[in-house]
């Protein structure tokens, strides 16, 4: 299987798909605003269980689902991407989404398989995006179309276990990853729990920082 050299690290771009030929790339989107240690535990977590070579950490334009009020620039939020991970080679801020001019996940991840058809991807969520999956553009495409994993921070798997996702008989089901072993070809959902829960969010910090 491809690697690549361990002092090449350079971010990716959609011109250079055959430079990630056989590697396990998971995919961690949102509007990071902004990034904070839950998002960077759930990342970690993803890349240990699934054996997975990198994290790209795609900031979103606008998250259509969220108020743009309050919302900061663009070039601000990958900024704050990429200065936490800074010291992470593994774990890369992309540019990816903006590049594609895509909105909704369906289509970003679409145009990734277009532009980095032998790369295996794992989508990576907290699992509190479970209870609002649903409400996703062509949810249940996405997936059909690639695997995802929802990895436990608050709320945990007690407080979704009637959503709707967790209805769906007609794809896989897993509650365990057995790292390069785990299947990224194939879609499938993975319901995991990490060591260590981290109870915050985005919201939370902002609401911190306008009262001080």
């Amino acid at each position: 299987m491809a690697r690549l050299p361990t002092h090449n690290f350079t971010l990716p771009t959609l011109q250079d798909g055959f430079r990630w030929r056989g590697l396990r790339v998971g995919l961690l989107g949102g509007s990071f605003n902004p990034p904070h240690a839950g998002h960077l535990h759930i990342a970690r977590i993803a890349k240990a269980k699934f054996g997975l070579d990198f994290v790209w950490w795609i900031v979103t334009p606008q998250n259509p689902l969220k108020d743009t009020k309050g919302m900061a620039p663009y070039n601000e939020r990958y900024q704050n991407v990429e200065n936490m991970l800074h010291h992470m080679p593994r774990q890369m801020p992309t540019h990816l989404e903006s590049e594609l001019g895509t909105t909704y996940t369906f289509e970003t991840i679409s145009k990734l398989r277009e532009h980095f058809p032998f790369t295996d991807f794992l989508w990576i969520c907290g699992m509190d995006n479970a209870l609002i999956f649903h409400k996703w553009d062509k949810w249940q495409r996405i997936l059909e179309t690639c695997p995802i994993t929802f990895i436990a921070r608050p709320p945990a798997h007690q407080l979704v276990k009637g959503c709707p996702i967790r209805m769906l008989d007609n794809i896989s089901h897993h509650h365990q990853a057995y790292g390069r072993r785990t299947d990224l070809k194939s879609p499938g959902i993975y319901w995991l729990e990490g060591n260590k829960m981290l109870d915050i969010s985005s919201t939370q910090i902002r609401n911190s920082e306008q009262k001080q």
